[in-house]
């Protein structure tokens, strides 16, 4: 807040630019905005109010018209109905703004449950598949595993067979004759 300071030869003094300060000054600080703060600088009074009603006065003498009279009426008759007649607008368009905003905020709340639903499902949908693919994955691997273990037994099992197939082919070469002749040759042997 800028704090300007009142001295008793009615001067203004901008506390923060270190300046005096004309009332044409302080009212265009406060168009632009800026809180402003006067006091008396012997009493430490505040003077903000005075000030700014003169403000008011001399617009009003230079005949810029700022108020309507009935507007300056009214603040001499009951400043009290004044404030509430300006504050009834002020609240009915914050009433009215409440209002909107949280109907906004509902509705932008059912336009992201909108877009999030069917994201929602869709992540669900790829964890349901994603977890059915890895009981796929780890049933094939658990019956790769399980046939890799046969495969010792197998492997055995085929050299038994291997084995009973030489056992057997040694046993017909002992029944078989070895050579041609010598298999007419006892042929022979038998005629005779």
């Amino acid at each position: 807040m800028k704090l300007i300071k009142r001295y008793s030869n009615r001067k203004l003094y901008d506390t923060e630019r270190s300046c005096y300060v004309t009332l044409e000054e302080i009212a265009g600080m406060v168009r632009d905005g800026e809180e402003v703060s006067i006091i008396d600088n012997r009493t430490g009074d505040d003077l903000t109010t005075v000030t700014l009603a003169q403000i008011v006065f001399e617009e009003e003498k230079r005949d810029r018209r700022l108020l309507p009279i009935q507007t300056l009426r009214m603040i001499i008759q009951s400043p009290a109905e004044l404030i509430q007649r300006l504050a009834r607008p002020v609240h009915e368009l914050r009433e009215h703004t409440t209002t909107q905003v949280e109907r906004l905020r509902s509705r932008a709340q059912a336009q992201q449950e909108e877009l999030v639903s069917p994201l929602r499902e869709f992540a669900e949908t790829v964890h349901r598949r994603v977890d059915e693919m890895q009981d796929q994955f780890d049933r094939r691997v658990r019956d790769a595993v399980d046939a890799l273990k046969q495969t010792p037994e197998l492997v055995s099992e085929i050299q038994e067979i291997r084995d009973q197939i030489e056992a057997l082919e040694m046993r017909i070469a002992k029944l078989q004759p070895t050579s041609r002749n010598g298999a007419s040759s006892t042929r022979d042997q038998r005629v005779q």
